[in-house]
């Protein structure tokens, strides 16, 4: 670890030394595509599936939606099969569509540039993992990866994120998050983690009361930067 950060920026002692992104709503602008695949699926199991209710577990893993949406009905192992057939058709959906979102390409070039660890934490299942980091071509920024198969606890519970810093060799106070949801804000929160609202999922002021900050997308995040590896060390 140390040699990965030797004539880096992070030599700084009074910097924040790691970014975590979340991915969906963050590296792509993906709800409404969650949504319109939760919907088909409700379509083939005599399900209606509104977009409150859907909106209200987004960003929580695939057991704890279908755990809901079958009123705990139904057993461990037709969860995960039920998960698996909801990701195959959201795949399938936003195949033609993916893209970063705006900004985040040139952004995570020049963090990695810089020499700050880069990490995704993510509900999502490694297969979506595999898919929107090879579909936008931004895998080789993450050196460090943490989905819904290496942990047991969903977001709110900030386990993935606890577990992201541990992955990357530095204390949770020391990383800035950068989070779309309710429930991953929260997670990052209780990690004690400093939180950036992406305001893709909600509208700004949905976000408000959650948040240090909040961010449209990613094309002004090259001037805050030093900004936000500074702020953790200030609270």
């Amino acid at each position: 670890m140390a040699g990965y950060f030797k004539n880096s920026i992070l030599e700084d002692k009074n910097k924040v030394i790691a970014l975590i992104f979340d991915m969906d709503g963050v590296l792509v602008d993906n709800h409404s595509w969650h949504f319109e695949a939760f919907a088909e699926f409700g379509k083939r199991h005599g399900l209606d599936i509104r977009k409150e209710e859907f909106s209200k577990h987004f960003g929580s893993t695939n057991h704890v939606i279908m755990s809901s949406l079958f009123n705990n009905t139904i057993s461990e192992a037709q969860i995960a099969a039920y998960g698996k057939e909801k990701e195959s058709i959201y795949r399938e959906m936003y195949r033609p569509f993916i893209k970063p979102v705006g900004g985040l390409a040139a952004f995570l070039k020049s963090v990695s540039g810089k020499g700050i660890p880069i990490a995704l934490a993510t509900s999502a299942p490694h297969e979506n993992v595999k898919f929107t980091l090879e579909a936008t071509g931004l895998s080789n920024y993450f050196g460090v990866k943490t989905d819904s198969s290496m942990v047991t606890l969903g977001k709110p519970d900030p386990q993935v994120y606890v577990v992201t810093a541990e992955k990357l060799g530095v204390q949770p106070a020391d990383c800035v998050v950068f989070e779309d949801s309710i429930p991953g804000i929260l997670s990052a929160k209780n990690a004690g983690m400093h939180v950036i609202g992406v305001a893709t999922t909600h509208k700004p002021v949905e976000l408000l009361m959650y948040v240090n900050e909040i961010i449209m997308n990613f094309d002004t995040a090259e001037i805050m930067l030093e900004k936000w590896l500074t702020i953790s060390k200030r609270n």
